[in-house]
């Protein structure tokens, strides 16, 4: 065997993972922007108030704080807290977030190689498994991002492969590395916990006696959900249907319609991964008897994640796909499954090979065309990104602000680095503006003219300090009157 065959899946998976750097080069450099940027620089900030305020776990704390400190659990902030370390010691606080969640999802794809080497996969199935998860739209888009969501993926994606390699080792330790793996990856981002159903499945099958190191394993996820989901009051994911508008109702099926023929095939999947994904259902359910267990295990999973999916849609609607990323382990397995149905010997296998090849080759076309708009797109006032830095130094960072219009109330409050208040759709209460003042709020940024044109709110501006294309500056009037400003005519 020459050292070329002995070394070829190493070589072709690390040439996808350099096509995948290549593709992204040029977004690691860039600041917070894009579809869902109001959930990147939510994440960013409570990752900056780990490295610039404190750095125990257990305080994440959010900008929009008003007076107050700002801590607000969802879920466990690991993530975050791991990025803040570095960040703490170097700064480049965007580049080293995106270059660490990068690497979450290079761990990903290890945890799915080892799982192809666990069931001996040919080289070249190997190599197409990589280009699926790399390429996968949503992957693709994702994992450059700031989000918790690609730890926990990495973590779950390991779970399962510690979980298989459970169903043909019977060991102990596999059944409990896959479920502490599952534990982490819940605390995370709660939909993983429904990747429980794998190892449990699993275990009632071969060992049923250590049931009970699954249950105790799983102990500090629902300790920690238990202690803060009680504060998410008004939070629509605890509700989700429950709670719906007349809007949301009547505009329920249609969401759920639309996720079916579009998010499914075009970002959780990939239009040329099509080939793949169908071939692979076909071969499950033709080959379904054996490991008939396991099949389940996967087949519960993903019973359970559509059905929170569906209690979810309305908070879902058409455009939060990341709330899907839970799914994608599961269907670049099944696409795997298919992949090496069409690069296996046979019959054919030249005209087969040569098919699966075009398609790997187009969905990493179609992925690179398909997402670089999303980076294209600010998604908020493009002057925050033009004047970042004016915006940030115009006013001391420990001073509290009003800032808007900001419907994310995350997106304005980031870039200009500051704590305080925000607002959106142009609001004006000046009882509540000068119960801020009285609270210590000593500035406002505005990029509404309905706003700090209003004759009410002028009354209680100090003194203008500069515009940044939309954005007006503000001091605000001391309202103990000692600082004998007088308002803006």
């Amino acid at each position: 065997m020459t050292w070329f065959e002995r070394h070829k899946t190493t070589l072709g998976i690390g040439l996808v993972i350099a096509l995948s750097l290549i593709m992204h080069a040029g977004i690691f450099k860039k600041d917070l922007l894009g579809l869902h940027v109001w959930r990147q620089t939510q994440t960013q900030n409570t990752t900056l108030s780990f490295a610039e305020e404190d750095i125990n776990i257990l305080n994440p704390r959010k900008n929009e704080r008003g007076a107050g400190d700002g801590i607000f659990r969802m879920e466990f902030p690991l993530s975050q807290w791991i990025i803040a370390l570095p960040v703490r010691v170097l700064g480049h606080d965007v580049f080293i977030s995106r270059l660490f969640n990068y690497f979450f999802g290079l761990l990903s794809l290890l945890a799915l190689i080892c799982l192809f080497k666990w069931y001996r996969l040919p080289a070249g199935v190997k190599i197409a498994g990589a280009v699926l998860f790399l390429f996968t739209p949503v992957i693709y888009y994702y994992m450059v991002n700031p989000l918790p969501d690609n730890l926990a993926l990495c973590l779950a994606t390991w779970g399962v492969y510690f979980g298989v390699r459970f169903n043909s080792s019977k060991q102990t330790i596999d059944a409990f590395v896959s479920a502490l793996f599952i534990t982490v990856a819940t605390l995370v981002k709660l939909p993983f916990v429904f990747y429980f159903i794998l190892p449990g499945i699993l275990v009632l099958k071969h060992k049923p006696k250590i049931i009970y190191l699954l249950i105790i394993t799983a102990v500090p996820a629902f300790l920690w959900y238990w202690w803060v989901i009680p504060d998410w009051e008004g939070n629509g994911i605890v509700s989700g249907i429950l709670n719906m508008t007349h809007e949301q109702k009547a505009d329920y099926w249609g969401y759920t319609l639309y996720h079916l023929r579009s998010t499914l095939p075009e970002l959780l999947l990939g239009y040329p991964a099509l080939l793949f994904f169908g071939t692979g259902l076909i071969q499950l359910v033709k080959y379904h008897k054996k490991s008939w267990h396991l099949k389940l295990a996967f087949l519960l999973v993903i019973t359970t994640l559509a059905l929170l999916m569906l209690f979810e849609m309305n908070m879902i609607e058409k455009v939060h796909d990341y709330y899907f990323l839970p799914f994608v382990p599961l269907l670049v397995l099944i696409s795997v499954v298919g992949a090496k149905k069409w690069l296996d010997s046979g019959r054919f296998v030249r005209v087969r090979q040569l098919v699966a090849i075009l398609c790997l080759m187009g969905l990493i076309l179609s992925t690179g065309f398909r997402i670089q708009a999303r980076w294209e797109r600010p998604g908020f006032n493009t002057d925050l990104l033009t004047h970042k830095q004016e915006l940030r130094q115009i006013v001391p960072d420990d001073a509290l602000v009003l800032v808007g219009n900001d419907p994310s109330h995350h997106i304005f409050l980031y870039y200009i680095h500051k704590k305080g208040w925000a607002f959106e759709n142009n609001w004006t209460n000046e009882h509540k503006i000068m119960e801020m003042m009285q609270q210590g709020c000593a500035y406002l940024y505005c990029d509404s003219r309905h706003v700090d044109q209003n004759p009410r709110i002028i009354e209680l501006f100090g003194t203008k300090l500069a515009s940044f294309g939309t954005i007006n500056v503000y001091k605000l009037r001391d309202p103990n009157g000692l600082l004998g400003d007088d308002p803006i005519k």
